[in-house]
């Protein structure tokens, strides 16, 4: 979100080990957290003096180990294995896969060189913000945007998609300052289980799980034919569309009574200050891609403002640089095709900048397929599943140990300042990128950017969402083909300690107190029927895969569904992979598997 805080290093700040520390303090002037952090804010304290803190980097020696490396020798055998790669296969065998650590400034000169590369393939690597902002892009949706928290605090009525006051707490203070300043005031929160968000709804509009796009679907509809919706160019297209649809039907999907959607949709378009507020995650729910654009919709017909929430911390930033970039071009693989096209060949080489796509990616994809590569080169201020597969790994510094800019989800601009040098003989990522524009020569003389990516004019997008809309919803044979594969459906669960896909949380001392590995949250009918109880472990199956986890009983929890921590590499891997041809991006959704109890069990 974009939280400030205010660090302070030298003089007057505490002294711990062997070095200096900085101190931390609240920023009374945040424009979001105004003086207060949850535990992600707090714990950057901890990520800047870890111990596991990467301070030398690493090579893959001839024997197959990752050895410890001056910088010379580092960038010496990257240089090497890069000339082999683009020498033997072309520049268009590299990619760049760019984490939200990056600054903007950083970003930029990735980019740069990309084209000094000679390769069109650079894009994020994050997932579930992928998928969110292409639904957003492809909706044709310009609801007024949600850019400061008084605009929360006017509010009459807010819709809620998802647990935002898990995935980001400090959202929590001016919902609940709104919710109950005024008897009248209503917190709509939509979704399928009691978490801490449902926990203040007002009302609760509970939906079969993974099915908050079916119910999305038909509050929009109640809107365009209430005859309340604002006047937005797509109305009548929508508004046909819809018509086509047997909404009886849809609303047995969404399994919400329609009453009670309808109540809350003519709630929002009466109101003079209302908000829809999206803050679903990796694979929270069924066509995530759709969820978002329906809310985003919503949003636009009843005249509230929105905001979407994006688990990266530069999301905004790096999608808005890369485009100005040029990046993904017209030729330009996007972050998932590029990891399938390191499994076929096609990518020889790849850059992961201040990111884990081994971690981070569903279905053990990436895991199998880096092994093939020529080339993987990492930077990262801690190790990871993907630095473990690398080939050359730079140790980089992260917020308050350099300078730029990001974007947080509100679209405003921060600025960072440098507090202290990355640890031991750590660079930033920009100084990593000077000194490979350094050794590759810069911007050779006569490349040029390239070509902008095909962006889709807003009918021709919206013609695609709205077909893949109406596939989700024809999609008659949906329960029998899930049971075919498990018996319950698996669902992430937000963590108000972990950020992301963990990556940078995991190692630190809260998220290792909230969950010390990867489990399962199972309700109480559930661990009956397998005679389980708390701590006990459970094996899960995907249709691509299996991990044994530690069982947590949840009293809120419904029976046919399971949650897991999406911080794991384990457990992101029993996430199907499944690239979605329109969006060119994964079809993050939850997946069907079975449970059973193995070693001893409760009696």
């Amino acid at each position: 979100m974009g939280c400030s805080m205010l660090l302070r290093a030298g003089a007057g700040a505490p002294y711990i080990g062997s070095g200096e520390v900085p101190d931390l303090d609240y920023d009374d002037e945040g424009r979001v957290n105004r003086g207060s952090l949850c535990g992600k804010g707090n714990m950057a304290l901890e990520l800047l003096t870890h111990p596991s803190r990467l301070e030398k980097p690493r090579v893959r020696s001839p024997e197959g180990e990752l050895v410890r490396a001056s910088w010379e020798v580092a960038m010496e055998d990257l240089v090497r294995r890069l000339r082999a790669v683009t020498e033997a296969h072309g520049p268009g065998s590299v990619g760049f896969l760019l984490g939200p650590t990056l600054t903007n400034e950083e970003a930029a000169k990735a980019a740069q060189l990309a084209r000094a590369i000679g390769t069109p393939h650079v894009d994020q690597s994050q997932p579930e913000d992928h998928v969110v902002l292409k639904g957003l892009s492809f909706c044709g949706a310009e609801p007024t945007p949600l850019t400061e928290v008084d605009q929360l605090e006017r509010a009459k009525a807010i819709l809620v998609v998802g647990d935002l006051f898990t995935l980001s707490p400090c959202m929590a203070k001016p919902v609940l300052q709104m919710r109950y300043d005024n008897r009248q005031n209503l917190v709509g929160t939509l979704g399928f289980w009691k978490s801490r968000t449902f926990l203040f709804g007002k009302p609760v509009l509970r939906c079969l799980a993974g099915r908050e796009a079916a119910a999305l679907t038909v509050m929009l509809h109640h809107c365009l034919e209430s005859g309340h919706a604002k006047d937005v160019p797509w109305a009548n297209e929508v508004r046909a569309f819809l018509k086509g649809l047997d909404i009886e039907k849809i609303e047995r999907l969404a399994g919400l009574s329609p009453s009670d959607m309808d109540w809350f949709a003519g709630a929002l378009e009466k109101g003079e200050e209302t908000a829809v507020l999206f803050a679903a995650g990796f694979a929270a729910t069924e066509r995530l891609d759709l969820a978002a654009g329906l809310s985003a919709l919503l949003a636009e017909v009843t005249g509230s403002r929105y905001l979407a929430m994006v688990g990266g911390a530069n999301a905004y930033g790096l999608r808005t640089t890369l485009a100005e970039a040029g990046f993904p071009g017209t030729e330009g693989l996007r972050s998932a095709e590029m990891l399938a096209a390191a499994g076929t060949g096609e990518i020889k080489a790849l850059f992961a900048l201040g990111c884990d796509p081994v971690g981070a990616y569903p279905g053990g994809v990436f895991e199998e397929a880096a092994p093939k590569l020529e080339l993987l080169a990492a930077t990262a201020p801690l190790g990871s599943a993907t630095m473990d597969a690398a080939h050359v790994v730079f140790p980089t510094g992260t917020w308050g140990e350099k300078t730029g800019t990001v974007v947080n989800s509100f679209g405003h601009e921060n600025e960072l300042v440098q507090v202290m040098p990355p640890p031991g003989t750590a660079r930033t990522d920009a100084d990593v990128l000077d000194l490979l524009l350094d050794a590759v020569g810069g911007q050779p003389a006569g490349t040029a950017p390239p070509e902008p990516m095909s962006v889709p004019a807003p009918a021709e997008a919206a013609a695609a969402f709205f077909a893949e809309l109406e596939l989700y919803l024809r999609f008659e044979d949906r329960e029998d083909g899930a049971r075919e594969m498990g018996t319950h459906w698996l669902f992430p669960e937000a963590s108000p300690g972990q950020s992301a896909d963990g990556w940078l949380t995991n190692p630190l001392s809260w998220p290792q107190h909230e969950s010390p590995g990867p489990g399962i949250a199972l309700s109480p009918a559930h661990a009956r029927e397998l005679g389980v109880k708390t701590g006990d472990r459970v094996r899960v199956r995907s249709r691509d895969a299996a991990a044994e986890l530690v069982v947590r009983i949840e009293q809120r929890l419904v029976e046919d569904v399971v949650l897991v921590a999406p911080y794991y590499p384990e457990t992101r891997r029993l996430t199907g992979w499944r690239l979605d041809g329109v969006l060119r991006d994964l079809d993050l959704r939850p997946e069907r598997v079975s449970v059973e109890a193995v070693g001893e069990v409760a009696r």
